[in-house]
């Protein structure tokens, strides 16, 4: 009888390792039966996909209870599944708040859980971590810091690097991607990337489109590209009015187009990790509601919020939180990055040294080895 594994995936970034993972997990294991919730890319890869996840996902303590009805629903979907099919493994990726009340059901029936993309237990303490330990049999970690971590805790885990290494492989010139945008190659380009969630632009955007309109009346020549995350319409940014002659919306599926970018404000989260692995220096903003920001700050404990400078060790790019997306400073930030290319490849530098911290290619690989070892 073949192995039957259910993998669970709750937000964008989470579906792109999924269905990586997937693809690699049939390589290592023929004939095991996926099932899953996640988003778009792992539905596509036709296994017996249970309901989209990422489409629920918010951020922040208040936002989740406006959809608290619908992800109760979809976790008593998840229990009766468990009941009636009893997998072999559960992989669990991020998306704690739900992952982790999935892992304590699994638990009870005696299924194991692999978590594949851990947790930010760095950020919100040791409860987090003992949690862990008690209901997950393997954690599977994308950097080395948290290999360390969990290892002081007791805890069985692998450093399997991180999967964006092997996603992320652009494959044209700066020349021929200006040419198949309309974009002067030898003007700056700025990208503007409000985040992936609705949310996140609803809260990014609009300061992003001031600071940029900001930027052309100091220099005119400079263009901007916004690349829109696959799981939002196009039609959702009209409520913004966007410029048409200076701002682009694109699809961006190959990293092509992120990879001419002179710099961009970025939405804090996987992103910035996307743009070191470019080699995009970046200024990070970050924004949620006023509720959510009271609670985090009393219970999250990092020197910093962009997943760079923390993997880093230190402030590498600016961050701008809350009010601070306002601020002018922003704006100055930005016209000296332009005028002074010098800083730029300071930042350049800096980056390469983050992306090495993320060790080698063959992430998806190594963590479906990891998983096919419990199978057999």
């Amino acid at each position: 009888m073949s192995k039957r594994i259910l993998i669970i995936a709750g937000d964008p970034s989470g579906d792109t390792y999924g269905a990586s993972l997937i693809s690699n997990l049939r390589q290592v294991s023929p004939g095991i039966e996926i099932y899953a919730l996640g988003g778009e890319k792992m539905q596509a890869e036709k296994i017996n996909f249970l309901y989209n996840l990422v489409d629920l996902t918010v951020i922040g303590f208040f936002e989740v209870l406006k959809n608290l009805v619908d992800f109760w629903k979809v976790f008593n979907q998840v229990k009766s599944f468990l009941k009636k099919e009893k997998p072999d493994i559960i992989v669990l990726i991020d998306a704690p708040g739900f992952n982790l009340r999935v892992a304590n059901v699994a638990k009870k029936m005696n299924i194991p859980v692999v978590y594949y993309v851990s947790p930010q237990v760095w950020a919100w303490g040791k409860n987090r971590i003992k949690k862990i330990s008690r209901l997950v049999r393997k954690m599977l970690v994308f950097f080395s810091f948290e290999e360390r971590m969990y290892k002081r805790e007791k805890i069985d885990v692998s450093f399997v690097g991180h999967p964006m290494l092997e996603i992320i492989n652009p494959n044209k010139t700066k020349s021929k991607t200006c040419n198949l945008l309309g974009l002067e190659e030898e003007n700056p380009i700025i990208g503007i990337m409000p985040g992936s969630r609705k949310q996140e632009i609803d809260y990014l955007l609009p300061a992003m489109l001031k600071i940029s309109k900001k930027i052309i009346s100091e220099m005119p020549e400079v263009q901007f590209v916004l690349p829109l995350s696959g799981n939002i319409e196009e039609n959702y940014l009209r409520q913004f009015k966007i410029p048409d002659n200076k701002f682009l919306v694109v699809r961006d599926k190959d990293y092509n187009i992120r990879n001419i970018m002179d710099f961009a404000l970025v939405a804090s989260g996987t992103a910035t990790l996307e743009n070191a692995c470019l080699n995009v220096p970046m200024i990070i903003m970050y924004k949620v509601s006023g509720v959510t920001y009271f609670l985090a700050k009393r219970l999250i404990n990092v020197p910093y919020i962009g997943l760079v400078n923390i993997i880093a060790e230190e402030k590498i790019v600016p961050e701008f939180i809350q009010k601070e997306i306002d601020s002018e400073e922003i704006i100055k930030v930005a016209l000296t990055w332009l005028k002074s290319p010098q800083v730029l490849l300071e930042i350049k530098d800096k980056l390469q040294i983050v992306k090495e911290k993320l060790g080698k290619p063959g992430a998806s690989r190594k963590a479906a080895e990891e998983i096919q070892k419990l199978l057999i």
